[in-house]
């Protein structure tokens, strides 16, 4: 007598899975409103304080160092301690330095507090990428991905929902202090819904010829990975390919309203149509290379990624005044910047040995900080030497093809993805 009984759809997500990717994508978001925030509030804080413009925009900075300086020591403390332990960390630091920053005096003591705000905040991405990997096997896991980056576009949206408003009626205390619930609300979020046995658990050690685990220290884990040439190659994507993304976007405001012609609000709705391309295209970019895995995680990545030099292109000679092509070549570039990045950062932990895969991402993610710190003051400075922001979105569109280059020499281990 025949089998009858229905397939068992393997790529339906359980309902745990389901807690677990808001749980982190929370954990996550509230890492983008909390550095976001100072940059939304920075105009009326910098009245009500008397910052200089120089003054207000070392606070942008001051968190940047912070982060670039743990996202590494974040990855192989995660290794260490635990992927959902750093998590919690990341979460309940930044709670404590948004409470802090309402009751800032002067600039000092705020510079301060976004410094260690970027400390506290080093840890998160390579913590919540290993806790996909702890809960979703190699068929759903850039799926996953895929969700849980689209918290870095809502983070701004969140901001500018009610930052602003809350800051003219209430004052920029009260933004603040509303800033500071959402750490508090991703807490208890979290601690509740990363609770669990996941079905691939962290591992804290390699199996030796004999059969035991035998935990590594942190030395010799980021020795293992800088001596990984797949890693030094994603790094250098993430050099290139996230400086390209964030240069552009950081720029693509002024270049809409000073060279193609446009009101500031017009350029606002554009950037906005930017945002939901890019959050869109990632969930597909995730589904895709979960589906299609006849072609590998890097082919899918540099395939993508080569889609973004012709739309920086494209977006640097759209013809001026033209309201339709903007919002074409506007959605075109969010796609061709945020769409590879789900498979780049499920490739940093899928090359990394089980026991290494905080410390690997946080070692890639290094590079990709120090690119988007260094792209945007070189669109600056190209700027200022050409004259032109076509030529220097020209020039910039280069970056992308140099990222491509460096992930066909990208090795993964197929038998990741059965994990």
């Amino acid at each position: 007598m025949g089998n009858n009984a229905p397939a068992v759809d393997n790529s339906r997500w359980t309902v745990k899975q389901v807690l677990v990717i808001t749980g982190i994508w929370l954990a996550f978001l509230i890492s983008f409103i909390t550095r976001l925030s100072w940059s939304t509030l920075m105009p009326t804080v910098n009245d009500a304080m008397h910052f200089t413009v120089q003054q207000g925009n070392s606070y942008v900075t001051a968190f940047y160092i912070g982060y670039a300086i743990t996202v590494l020591p974040g990855g192989m403390l995660a290794d260490k301690f635990g992927y959902r332990r750093m998590v919690m960390v990341a979460i309940m630091g930044n709670l404590v330095m948004m409470a802090l920053m309402v009751f800032m005096q002067g600039y000092w003591s705020g510079l301060v507090l976004r410094f260690l705000l970027g400390i506290v905040s080093g840890p998160d991405l390579s913590a919540c990428l290993g806790i996909i990997t702890e809960w979703f096997d190699g068929k759903k896991r850039a799926t996953a991905t895929g969700w849980f980056n689209t918290c870095t576009s809502f983070g701004l949206i969140v901001v500018n929902a009610y930052a602003p408003y809350v800051s003219v009626h209430y004052g920029w205390r009260a933004a603040m202090g509303i800033t500071a619930l959402f750490p508090l609300v991703a807490l208890f979020y979290a601690w509740v819904t990363l609770k669990g046995n996941p079905p691939f658990p962290q591992q804290f050690g390699v199996k030796t010829k004999s059969g035991k685990v035998q935990e590594e220290s942190a030395m010799t884990r980021l020795k293992k990975a800088v001596n990984n040439r797949s890693v030094w190659m994603l790094a250098i994507t993430g050099l290139f390919a996230t400086g390209a993304k964030w240069g552009v976007t950081n720029w693509a405001n002024l270049f809409i309203v000073k060279s193609l012609g446009f009101d500031v609000i017009t350029a606002g709705k554009a950037m906005t149509f930017f945002g939901v391309t890019s959050v869109l295209s990632m969930i597909v970019a995730g589904w895709i290379a979960d589906r299609f895995q006849k072609i590998s995680r890097h082919g899918w990545a540099a395939i993508l990624m080569a889609i973004f030099t012709p739309t920086i292109i494209g977006f640097a000679l759209s013809p001026k005044g033209n309201l339709p092509m903007l919002y074409f070549w506007t959605g075109a570039v969010g796609i061709g910047a945020f769409m590879f990045s789900t498979i780049t950062n499920n490739l940093s932990v899928e090359v990394a040995p089980p026991d290494q895969r905080g410390t690997v991402s946080g070692f890639i993610n290094a590079f990709n900080q120090i690119g988007s710190f260094l792209a945007p003051a070189l669109l600056g400075q190209l700027l200022m030497m050409t004259g032109s922001y076509v030529t220097s979105f020209l020039i910039i569109s280069v970056f992308p093809l140099i990222a491509v280059v460096a992930l066909l020499f990208v090795r993964e281990d197929r038998s990741a993805l059965e994990q």
